[in-house]
Parts: C-alpha cells; structure tokens; sequence
C-alpha cells in the first residue's frame, strides 16, 4: 500500500499520510490562521514588500504548493498565476480553489488566482510576455527537529522531498526578462548559485532574494 493516499470527504481533496498520526492536508483558503494572516498582517508581510505588491500586479508563482503565499498576493490585489508541476498537489489546490469561489470572505480574492498543472521551467520558456514578477519559494531541506515545520508544509515536504531545481527555475525566470524576480530561501544556506540578488529582505527564519531586471522593449 503506498503511504500516500488521497482521500475525498464531505470537505474535499485531502492527503493522508497512511504512517502517521497527522491530520490529512487539505488547503483551505477560509481557514481562520490564514485569514488572520490576511487581515492583521497588511503591510508588515515580508512577502508582500518582497513582491512590491500593488493592485492589477502580474505575478507569476513557479512553485505553488499549499497556495498560501499565492493566496496573501492575491488578497493584496495581485492577479496571479500558480504554476504546480505535482498532479495530486495540483488537484487539492484546485480543490481549494473551487471552495474558495464559493466563501464569500475568499471569492472576490480566489478570482484572481489562476491554477496551471505544469513544470515551471517548461511553462517559463514558453512565455511570451515578461512578467511584473516571477516567484520561486523553494522547498527548504528538512530540519533535524521536527517542530521546526508543521502542519500541511511538515506533510508537504515529506511527500515531495526536497526541490533540488532552484538554480535551474531562476535561470528560466531571469531568462523571461520579467521585472522583478523573488526567491524564497533559508536564512542561513540556499546557496544563489553565483545568481548574487540585487538586495535581500531577512525575516527570523528565511530571506527573499530580489532580483530586478529592466524589461526589454517589444
């Protein structure tokens, strides 16, 4: 029996985790921590100024995973696109989405988000148009305490592993020639592989590299 199941029930798309005691990860866009977030964190979110988050901003996100940082942009008025190269997480982001239109505190907010079930340096090379910003949150290496992630991202890392393809994915994202290029990574670590950002935003636990490149004229 594989140690992953996906699940449906009266709440939706879930993953159990068959090896552990954990409750199955289902996104949720209405849950109250997120909300809380989304109302009392305002201006003070890391991400957003990382971002320079602004209404009608183009953001593209390469490595969509739970949808919450996609879904904090969004709800600063961002239109964006998460990008998910893993069918099942794709298929509870979807999930997630379908619940989110019909909340009325997330509706307004999950009408700008725009699911795409793909891989990301693909899906880059293809890109037509530069992006107002591209954003990579790389899975981070797994911490030797277990309390150092919980919840869905603690399911999460276990289910996917590690993402070893950061340097690769900025290539492609610098290669858009997109405005603005953010990478999540850990505070201490997360080798830029030679890619030095323009400046960096530093938080308790993780930094964004910021990149910034002048779109070229069409």
């Amino acid at each position: 029996m594989s140690r992953f199941q996906l699940i449906h029930g009266p709440t939706g798309y879930q993953l159990q985790d068959q090896t552990s005691l954990q409750k199955p990860l289902l996104i949720d866009f209405n849950a109250g921590a997120l909300q809380y977030r989304r109302n009392h964190g305002g201006k003070k979110e890391l991400l957003l100024k990382a971002i320079s988050a602004k209404p009608g901003q183009q953001v593209i996100d390469c490595t969509a995973g739970l949808g919450v940082d996609a879904f904090l942009m969004a709800a600063s008025g961002c239109t964006v696109t998460l990008l998910e190269r893993s069918p099942v997480l794709a298929l509870l982001l979807a999930d997630g989405l379908s619940r989110g239109l019909e909340e009325p505190e997330t509706q307004s907010i999950v009408t700008r988000m725009a699911l795409v079930q793909t891989d990301a340096i693909e899906w880059l090379g293809r890109l037509k148009q530069p992006a107002d910003t591209i954003y990579i949150d790389q899975m981070f290496p797994h911490r030797q305490k277990s309390a150092a992630v919980k919840g869905g991202m603690q399911l999460l890392q276990k289910f996917l592993g590690d993402d070893g393809h950061v340097a690769d994915l900025l290539a492609a994202a610098l290669a858009t020639n997109s405005r603005r290029v953010v990478v999540k990574r850990p505070l201490v670590g997360g080798d830029s592989q030679g890619m030095v950002p323009d400046y960096q935003l530093k938080a308790k636990a993780s930094r964004f590299d910021i990149y910034l490149q002048i779109p070229a004229a069409h």
